[in-house]
Protein backbone atom coordinates (compact mmCIF):
# COMPACT_ATOMS: atom_id res chain seq x y z
CA UNK A 1 0.00 0.00 0.00
CA UNK A 2 2.73 2.39 1.32
CA UNK A 3 5.10 1.34 -2.16
CA UNK A 4 1.57 2.07 -4.11
CA UNK A 5 0.85 5.68 -2.93
CA UNK A 6 4.66 6.50 -3.08
CA UNK A 7 4.73 5.49 -6.78
CA UNK A 8 1.64 7.58 -7.40
CA UNK A 9 3.21 10.37 -5.78
CA UNK A 10 6.04 9.96 -8.08
CA UNK A 11 4.28 10.04 -11.17
CA UNK A 12 2.39 12.91 -9.77
CA UNK A 13 5.48 14.81 -9.92
CA UNK A 14 6.48 13.48 -13.16
CA UNK A 15 6.29 16.83 -15.30
CA UNK A 16 8.31 18.90 -12.54
CA UNK A 17 11.75 17.18 -13.18
CA UNK A 18 10.87 15.26 -16.12
CA UNK A 19 9.53 15.80 -19.85
CA UNK A 20 5.80 15.56 -19.02
CA UNK A 21 4.41 15.12 -22.72
CA UNK A 22 5.40 12.45 -25.05
CA UNK A 23 8.23 12.72 -27.43
CA UNK A 24 6.62 10.88 -30.30
CA UNK A 25 2.96 11.78 -29.95
CA UNK A 26 2.80 14.61 -27.40
CA UNK A 27 0.38 13.00 -25.27
CA UNK A 28 0.92 13.04 -21.05
CA UNK A 29 3.22 10.24 -19.95
CA UNK A 30 1.30 9.34 -17.12
CA UNK A 31 4.44 7.12 -15.20
CA UNK A 32 7.81 7.53 -14.81
CA UNK A 33 8.37 3.87 -15.53
CA UNK A 34 7.69 4.94 -18.90
CA UNK A 35 10.89 7.42 -19.27
CA UNK A 36 10.32 9.91 -22.26
CA UNK A 37 7.37 8.34 -24.39
CA UNK A 38 3.62 7.26 -23.35
CA UNK A 39 2.75 3.87 -22.72
CA UNK A 40 0.50 4.17 -25.59
CA UNK A 41 3.44 5.03 -27.76
CA UNK A 42 5.48 1.78 -26.63
CA UNK A 43 2.88 -0.67 -26.85
CA UNK A 44 1.54 0.50 -30.36
CA UNK A 45 3.91 -2.31 -32.71
CA UNK A 46 2.97 0.25 -35.53
CA UNK A 47 4.58 3.27 -33.41
CA UNK A 48 7.77 1.14 -31.51
CA UNK A 49 8.91 -1.77 -33.19
CA UNK A 50 9.89 -4.33 -31.06
CA UNK A 51 12.12 -7.06 -32.72
CA UNK A 52 10.39 -10.36 -32.54
CA UNK A 53 9.45 -13.33 -34.95
CA UNK A 54 12.52 -15.32 -36.96
CA UNK A 55 15.67 -13.35 -37.52
CA UNK A 56 19.18 -13.84 -39.56
CA UNK A 57 20.80 -15.97 -36.95
CA UNK A 58 24.15 -13.96 -36.99
CA UNK A 59 23.25 -9.94 -37.40
CA UNK A 60 19.46 -10.50 -35.61
CA UNK A 61 17.33 -8.52 -38.69
CA UNK A 62 13.74 -9.92 -38.98
CA UNK A 63 13.49 -11.76 -41.92
CA UNK A 64 12.35 -9.79 -45.19
CA UNK A 65 12.43 -6.57 -43.13
CA UNK A 66 15.01 -4.75 -43.92
CA UNK A 67 15.72 -3.28 -47.35
CA UNK A 68 17.98 -5.41 -49.68
CA UNK A 69 17.47 -8.50 -47.19
CA UNK A 70 15.89 -11.80 -49.05
CA UNK A 71 12.41 -13.14 -48.64
CA UNK A 72 12.78 -16.72 -46.94
CA UNK A 73 12.63 -19.07 -49.38
CA UNK A 74 10.38 -22.25 -49.54
CA UNK A 75 11.43 -25.93 -47.37
CA UNK A 76 14.33 -25.79 -44.48
CA UNK A 77 16.39 -22.78 -43.70
CA UNK A 78 20.24 -23.78 -43.21
CA UNK A 79 21.84 -21.84 -40.26
CA UNK A 80 24.63 -21.47 -43.37
CA UNK A 81 22.39 -20.09 -46.29
CA UNK A 82 20.40 -17.99 -43.16
CA UNK A 83 24.05 -15.87 -42.53
CA UNK A 84 23.87 -14.98 -46.21
CA UNK A 85 20.88 -13.48 -46.93
CA UNK A 86 21.28 -9.79 -45.08
CA UNK A 87 24.87 -9.21 -46.46
CA UNK A 88 26.36 -9.72 -42.85
CA UNK A 89 28.37 -12.14 -43.53
CA UNK A 90 31.70 -10.65 -43.09
CA UNK A 91 30.15 -8.62 -40.10
CA UNK A 92 32.97 -9.33 -37.34
CA UNK A 93 30.76 -10.21 -34.50
CA UNK A 94 29.65 -14.02 -33.58
CA UNK A 95 25.68 -12.40 -33.45
CA UNK A 96 24.07 -9.31 -32.83
CA UNK A 97 20.80 -8.56 -31.69
CA UNK A 98 18.65 -5.78 -31.09
CA UNK A 99 15.45 -4.61 -29.14
CA UNK A 100 13.99 -2.80 -31.87
CA UNK A 101 13.91 -0.82 -34.66
CA UNK A 102 14.83 2.63 -34.27
CA UNK A 103 11.75 4.27 -33.96
CA UNK A 104 8.90 5.71 -31.80
CA UNK A 105 9.72 5.29 -28.36
CA UNK A 106 12.89 3.03 -28.51
CA UNK A 107 13.78 6.69 -30.78
CA UNK A 108 12.84 8.74 -28.06
CA UNK A 109 14.90 7.04 -25.34
CA UNK A 110 18.02 7.10 -26.94
CA UNK A 111 17.67 10.36 -27.65
CA UNK A 112 17.19 11.68 -24.40
CA UNK A 113 19.99 9.32 -23.05
CA UNK A 114 22.32 11.23 -25.44
CA UNK A 115 21.62 14.36 -22.79
CA UNK A 116 20.08 12.84 -19.30
CA UNK A 117 21.71 9.83 -17.56
CA UNK A 118 18.67 8.04 -16.67
CA UNK A 119 17.64 4.63 -18.28
CA UNK A 120 13.38 4.58 -17.42
CA UNK A 121 12.51 1.27 -16.23
CA UNK A 122 10.98 0.09 -19.46
CA UNK A 123 13.47 0.48 -21.63
CA UNK A 124 15.79 -1.37 -18.61
CA UNK A 125 13.03 -4.82 -18.77
CA UNK A 126 12.99 -4.37 -22.29
CA UNK A 127 17.03 -5.02 -22.40
CA UNK A 128 17.09 -7.29 -20.28
CA UNK A 129 13.95 -8.75 -22.04
CA UNK A 130 15.53 -9.13 -25.21
CA UNK A 131 19.35 -10.48 -23.79
CA UNK A 132 17.15 -13.41 -22.25
CA UNK A 133 15.46 -14.33 -25.31
CA UNK A 134 18.86 -14.79 -27.38
CA UNK A 135 20.79 -15.55 -24.01
CA UNK A 136 22.62 -18.90 -26.36
CA UNK A 137 23.71 -16.68 -28.97
CA UNK A 138 24.77 -13.71 -26.44
CA UNK A 139 26.24 -15.59 -23.54
CA UNK A 140 29.60 -14.09 -22.62
CA UNK A 141 32.43 -13.34 -19.77
CA UNK A 142 32.49 -10.09 -19.52
CA UNK A 143 30.02 -7.13 -20.84
CA UNK A 144 32.20 -4.46 -22.57
CA UNK A 145 30.37 -0.59 -23.75
CA UNK A 146 30.93 0.62 -26.75
CA UNK A 147 33.46 3.75 -25.95
CA UNK A 148 33.04 7.51 -26.26
CA UNK A 149 35.91 9.51 -26.86
CA UNK A 150 37.61 10.98 -23.77
CA UNK A 151 36.71 14.36 -25.06
CA UNK A 152 33.35 13.59 -25.71
CA UNK A 153 32.81 11.73 -22.51
CA UNK A 154 34.10 14.87 -20.18
CA UNK A 155 31.43 17.32 -22.33
CA UNK A 156 28.68 14.81 -21.94
CA UNK A 157 29.21 13.64 -18.66
CA UNK A 158 28.43 10.05 -19.12
CA UNK A 159 28.63 6.76 -21.50
CA UNK A 160 25.00 5.63 -22.10
CA UNK A 161 25.80 2.83 -24.18
CA UNK A 162 27.78 2.21 -20.06
CA UNK A 163 24.37 2.79 -19.00
CA UNK A 164 23.08 0.26 -20.82
CA UNK A 165 25.40 -1.96 -20.17
CA UNK A 166 25.18 -1.74 -16.58
CA UNK A 167 21.75 -3.29 -16.94
CA UNK A 168 23.00 -6.30 -18.75
CA UNK A 169 25.60 -6.92 -16.01
CA UNK A 170 23.45 -6.37 -13.11
CA UNK A 171 20.50 -8.57 -13.73
CA UNK A 172 22.69 -11.24 -15.12
CA UNK A 173 25.48 -10.76 -12.98
CA UNK A 174 28.41 -11.06 -16.11
CA UNK A 175 31.29 -8.79 -15.22
CA UNK A 176 31.26 -5.01 -16.76
CA UNK A 177 34.82 -4.31 -17.99
CA UNK A 178 34.71 -0.40 -18.16
CA UNK A 179 38.41 0.13 -18.70
CA UNK A 180 39.88 -2.71 -20.94
CA UNK A 181 38.33 -0.66 -24.23
CA UNK A 182 39.13 3.22 -24.99
CA UNK A 183 37.95 5.45 -28.04
CA UNK A 184 41.47 7.27 -29.09
CA UNK A 185 40.10 8.80 -32.12
CA UNK A 186 37.04 10.98 -32.50
CA UNK A 187 34.44 10.52 -35.25
CA UNK A 188 32.59 13.46 -36.54
CA UNK A 189 29.06 13.98 -34.54
CA UNK A 190 27.05 14.38 -37.41
CA UNK A 191 27.66 11.31 -40.25
CA UNK A 192 24.37 10.90 -41.15
CA UNK A 193 25.43 11.80 -44.61
CA UNK A 194 27.85 9.82 -44.89
CA UNK A 195 27.79 6.21 -46.82
CA UNK A 196 28.53 3.15 -45.53
CA UNK A 197 31.91 2.99 -46.81
CA UNK A 198 32.96 6.39 -45.64
CA UNK A 199 31.00 5.63 -42.27
CA UNK A 200 33.58 2.89 -41.61
CA UNK A 201 36.53 4.57 -42.86
CA UNK A 202 35.59 7.43 -39.93
CA UNK A 203 36.01 4.99 -37.43
CA UNK A 204 39.40 2.78 -38.86
CA UNK A 205 41.81 2.54 -36.11
CA UNK A 206 39.68 4.73 -33.56
CA UNK A 207 39.79 1.93 -30.74
CA UNK A 208 42.29 0.69 -28.74
CA UNK A 209 42.58 -2.25 -25.89
CA UNK A 210 44.87 -0.79 -23.15
CA UNK A 211 44.47 -4.08 -20.64
CA UNK A 212 44.64 -7.05 -23.51
CA UNK A 213 45.38 -9.54 -20.75
CA UNK A 214 41.45 -9.10 -18.90
CA UNK A 215 40.03 -9.78 -22.28
CA UNK A 216 42.17 -12.55 -24.06
CA UNK A 217 40.47 -15.55 -24.78
CA UNK A 218 37.24 -14.13 -23.02
CA UNK A 219 33.85 -14.11 -24.70
CA UNK A 220 32.47 -10.44 -25.07
CA UNK A 221 29.59 -8.66 -25.10
CA UNK A 222 29.69 -5.68 -26.63
CA UNK A 223 26.59 -2.99 -25.55
CA UNK A 224 25.52 -0.10 -27.69
CA UNK A 225 22.93 2.16 -27.62
CA UNK A 226 21.99 2.15 -31.95
CA UNK A 227 23.39 -0.28 -34.82
CA UNK A 228 23.32 1.91 -38.12
CA UNK A 229 25.78 0.33 -40.56
CA UNK A 230 27.76 -1.52 -38.33
CA UNK A 231 30.70 0.50 -39.27
CA UNK A 232 31.03 1.21 -35.13
CA UNK A 233 30.72 -2.71 -33.84
CA UNK A 234 32.56 -3.61 -36.57
CA UNK A 235 35.96 -1.47 -35.63
CA UNK A 236 35.40 -2.44 -31.95
CA UNK A 237 34.94 -5.99 -32.78
CA UNK A 238 37.86 -6.28 -35.03
CA UNK A 239 40.37 -4.40 -32.37
CA UNK A 240 39.01 -6.78 -29.10
CA UNK A 241 39.62 -10.18 -31.67
CA UNK A 242 42.71 -8.81 -32.71
CA UNK A 243 43.62 -8.38 -29.28
CA UNK A 244 42.89 -11.96 -28.31
CA UNK A 245 38.84 -12.31 -27.49
CA UNK A 246 37.86 -15.24 -28.25
CA UNK A 247 34.46 -14.41 -30.13
CA UNK A 248 32.02 -10.83 -29.71
CA UNK A 249 28.79 -11.14 -29.53
CA UNK A 250 26.90 -7.31 -29.40
CA UNK A 251 23.34 -6.21 -28.41
CA UNK A 252 21.56 -2.89 -28.79
CA UNK A 253 18.82 -1.08 -27.73
CA UNK A 254 17.90 -0.59 -31.64
CA UNK A 255 18.76 -1.08 -35.07
CA UNK A 256 18.45 1.37 -38.27
CA UNK A 257 16.22 -0.28 -40.71
CA UNK A 258 17.08 0.47 -43.88
CA UNK A 259 20.81 1.09 -43.90
CA UNK A 260 23.44 -1.43 -45.88
CA UNK A 261 26.16 -2.85 -43.47
CA UNK A 262 29.53 -0.99 -44.18
CA UNK A 263 32.06 -1.99 -45.52
CA UNK A 264 35.61 -0.37 -45.06
CA UNK A 265 39.11 -1.10 -46.43
CA UNK A 266 39.48 -3.69 -43.04
CA UNK A 267 35.92 -5.05 -42.91
CA UNK A 268 32.94 -5.60 -44.57
CA UNK A 269 30.00 -5.37 -42.56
Amino acid sequence: MLLRALRETRDGILGLSYPSACRVCNSAIESWNDGVACAACWDDPATTQIISGEICLKCGAPRGAFAGHSSPKPGPVSPESELWTCGCRLLPVSAARACGIYSGALEASILFLKSQPHVCRRLRVLVSQTFMRYRTALESDLVIAAPLHRLRQRERGFNQAELIAKVVSRDFEIPLDDGSLVRVRATERHRAGLDSVDRAESVEGAFEVTRPRLIEGSSLLLVDDVMTTGSTISAIAKTLLESGARRVAVLTVARVADEPFAAGPSQSS
